[in-house]
């Protein structure tokens, strides 16, 4: 079976684990989180970063951090992982769904015609980056606090700015199939030193000095540990590779696949998965059946936030766009260790299902 995605583990990896283990060090968070923290701000630019342990915490800290809480609005696309707008709701804010446009990320036009917003949350999907660096410019100019779920998109730019430095704060995740890994894991990036000790309170039981048993406020236990992070430190070392991994296999597959079936990147923009659009639900789930009996994984993409059951009440836009494509987009195999051969072979055979 040529699986969808899989995490791409070394020797080198499992060496460097290792070693840590050995080295008699507390397996709890300490300097080598620190180490991945300072590397990861500094290749994003941004100036504190701060590790949790996944993505929704990550958003939720993000919110909370930002001052965000009940009785705020907080803007979401339709199309994205269900973390986003749980996070939201966990924080106790009100989400509004807004339409996506082309690219699979948030419509400025459908953001335009949200009201009283407190918050929006842009996300890069699948690695693009659309129109995030024209909604950093609408959320300044109106005083809306803009957060980044760079999920997907580690490796990713908005041109020449970096995926991770959008606006007021963003956040990354590192489970197994995202482009580096850490098992599970996430981070927060940000440049404000106010909603930096927020953060820090909120994540470390809000004491009133390091290792001291008296508290300020409410706060709670988001840490990591070292031996998480000497993986994801492995890892990051080896990003770049698989950056320039994942545009060959967009590259590659654009070489066997009619390129009516595949939406293209920009050369900034860095693929998490290799997404194939089809005609129609149906048609998607045809294909999908058809490659499994190839021995090739696949996998759906998010359903629309409007479809799922317990979120039909929720304030939204007009949602046309995103409503109707969500349902027609098939993700390919996408892992870094992919081989030319299985990306022929799986070429070969969508062609074969199409007919061409």
């Amino acid at each position: 079976m040529i699986n969808q995605v899989e995490p791409n583990i070394s020797h080198e990896d499992i060496q460097n684990v290792t070693d840590y283990m050995k080295s008699g060090s507390w397996i709890t968070e300490h300097n080598i989180t620190k180490k991945l923290e300072d590397n990861v701000a500094k290749y994003v630019n941004r100036k504190y970063s701060v590790a949790v342990p996944n993505g929704t915490i990550a958003i939720y800290l993000a919110l909370m951090a930002s001052g965000i809480k009940e009785g705020h609005r907080v803007v979401v696309p339709n199309i994205t992982m269900i973390a986003t707008i749980n996070a939201i709701i966990w924080a106790g804010a009100e989400p509004v769904i807004v339409d996506i446009d082309s690219s699979l990320c948030m419509s400025e036009e459908s953001l335009q015609k949200v009201s009283d917003i407190d918050a929006v949350i842009f996300v890069p999907l699948n690695g693009r980056t659309g129109k995030g660096l024209e909604i950093q410019n609408y959320c300044k100019k109106n005083n809306i606090i803009l957060i980044e779920d760079s999920a997907h998109a580690l490796g990713s730019s908005y041109i020449n700015q970096k995926c991770g430095s959008l606006g007021n704060i963003s956040i990354l995740s590192f489970t197994p199939h995202k482009i580096i890994t850490m098992g599970q894991g996430g981070m927060v990036l940000l440049d404000d030193d106010d909603i930096y000790q927020n953060l820090i309170d909120l994540k470390t039981f809000n004491r009133e000095k390091d290792k001291s048993d008296t508290h300020k406020g409410f706060g709670l236990n988001f840490k990591i540990t070292d031996l998480q992070a000497s993986l994801g430190l492995s890892q990051f070392n080896k990003l770049q590779e698989f950056i320039d991994v994942k545009k060959k296999l967009y590259d590659e597959y654009s070489k066997f696949i009619d390129k009516k079936y595949l939406k293209d990147f920009d050369d900034f923009e860095t693929p998490w998965f290799i997404d194939l659009y089809c005609d129609s639900q149906k048609q998607r789930e045809e294909l999908s059946l058809y490659l499994s009996s190839k021995n090739i994984e696949t996998r759906y993409s998010y359903p629309s936030l409007s479809s799922q059951s317990f979120l039909r009440k929720i304030n939204k836009t007009k949602l046309s766009f995103s409503e109707e494509i969500s349902d027609n987009i098939l993700w390919l195999p996408s892992s870094t260790n992919l081989t030319d051969e299985q990306i022929k072979y799986v070429s070969t055979e969508v062609n074969s299902f199409f007919g061409n």
